[in-house]
């Protein structure tokens, strides 16, 4: 995959939010997970460089976010590995990583893989659905930022993506 898939990945966020039946912010991604089937869990000694894995188990396929992290990049993150599952479906979702063998810290390239950038353009699109953005749209960064429980950051990028949408 080369190209990243703008309009399938905003329709599978909206279709993700329909089918759990959320309609107002914050939304709230443990419905979103146990509506699916994924076991959610925090976990407190993951690594710093760990934000969060969606893996299978035996028994069930797992979100776990790293509990020692802020609150809004716990969100992002868990939305980011949502997004895995729901672009990718059964491919490999762990790439060999597991509770025991998380990634390893790297270095950041210049470009990001298209998967990569797709997860978040996903959960960023889940986070902050145009929807209900349009509702809130006249509203400060710092007011939005506490409506939907995501950054700052995170609520900037939904405006500017979405500007033509809010302000026409």
């Amino acid at each position: 995959m080369t190209e990243i898939r703008w309009q399938y990945v905003r329709k599978m966020a909206s279709k993700v939010l329909k089918d759990s039946k959320i309609t107002e912010p914050p939304i709230n991604l443990r419905v979103i997970a146990e509506a699916h089937g994924i076991v959610y869990r925090e976990v407190e000694d993951f690594p710093d460089s760990v934000d969060a894995l969606i893996i299978r188990g035996d028994d069930a396929i797992y979100a776990a976010v790293n509990a020692r992290h802020h609150l809004h990049r716990q969100r992002f993150s868990l939305a980011h590995e949502l997004g895995h599952f729901f672009l990718y479906g059964d491919a490999d979702l762990s790439g060999g990583i597991t509770i025991d063998n998380p990634p390893m810290e790297e270095a950041e390239t210049a470009s990001k893989d298209p998967a990569e950038a797709e997860a978040d353009l996903f959960a960023g699109e889940l986070l902050v659905p145009l929807a209900m953005l349009k509702l809130h749209a006249g509203k400060a960064i710092p007011e939005l930022s506490k409506i939907f429980v995501v950054s700052e950051q995170v609520i900037a990028i939904a405006i500017s993506k979405h500007m033509n949408a809010l302000f026409k």
